[in-house]
């Protein structure tokens, strides 16, 4: 039986406004095997990319008792400091967004091994890991092309490389395709569910692949999950 990676329990989320609060996150929970792809599937405003920024630290949920975002390797997220979690992004989650985010004074193999200037303890070989992720996701003749030079499907195909570089327990992704026509946004989804899976051989480590969290307003990108999960009015619906 698989671990669990990631167990979030009562997560509430409320944002205010002159005009009164909005309730965005309503007794969230989820849990999260290891090497399992889930989707969350809602409609713009149905709290999904909150709940993906929450779940990764990168935003905080509203202060309540019971709430616990525990990832398996680490403990509770929400008990730690920021710089603490700073380094838990860097070592343990990969993160793919709907833009790009990518460096344009870099070129591509020093994009993808940005993440790991943030560990504690830098991998010596990083750039080597860099190219054999641009080779996996078809741009391995790109290598020395800025992200400017390459249209928007290179371009998320550099950020799925990039969100794997450190080897994460846990990736995230937020409407990945959003900016892609359909064709490419196919595209792009096989490689990461492909790349997710052969993450350890690629890295040449022994252990479990990661697991894959998207969030998407598309059925048929969740279809391609082990588990669609639905997001109505801050409610999941398990």
């Amino acid at each position: 039986m698989s671990e669990l990676v990631l167990s979030a329990k009562h997560i509430f989320k409320t944002y205010k406004l002159p005009s009164g609060s909005i309730k965005v996150l309503n007794d969230f929970s989820l849990d999260i095997k290891t090497g399992e792809h889930v989707a969350i599937v809602g409609k713009s405003g149905s709290g999904k990319s909150t709940a993906l920024h929450i779940l990764g630290t990168l935003d905080k949920p509203d202060k309540c008792s019971d709430t616990i975002i525990n990832f398996a390797s680490v403990g509770d997220l929400t008990k730690l400091s920021e710089n603490r979690k700073a380094l838990i992004r860097a070592e343990k989650i990969g993160f793919v967004f709907q833009s790009y985010h990518l460096m344009p004074e870099m070129n591509i193999v020093d994009n993808v091994a940005l993440p790991n200037m943030a560990l504690k303890k830098r991998n010596p070989f990083a750039k080597d890991r860099a190219v054999a992720l641009l080779e996996a996701v078809g741009l391995g003749n790109r290598l020395e092309h800025k992200p400017l030079e390459l249209s928007g499907g290179e371009q998320q195909r550099v950020a799925v490389a990039r969100a794997l570089i450190n080897s994460p327990e846990l990736i995230l992704a937020d409407e990945p395709t959003g900016n892609l026509d359909p064709a490419t946004g196919e595209a792009i989804l096989d490689v990461l569910f492909s790349l997710s899976c052969k993450l350890p051989q690629i890295a040449g480590e022994e252990k479990a692949p990661p697991a894959l969290l998207i969030v998407t307003h598309t059925q048929q990108i969740a279809e391609k999950c082990d588990r669609i999960l639905n997001l109505e009015k801050g409610i999941l619906k398990q």
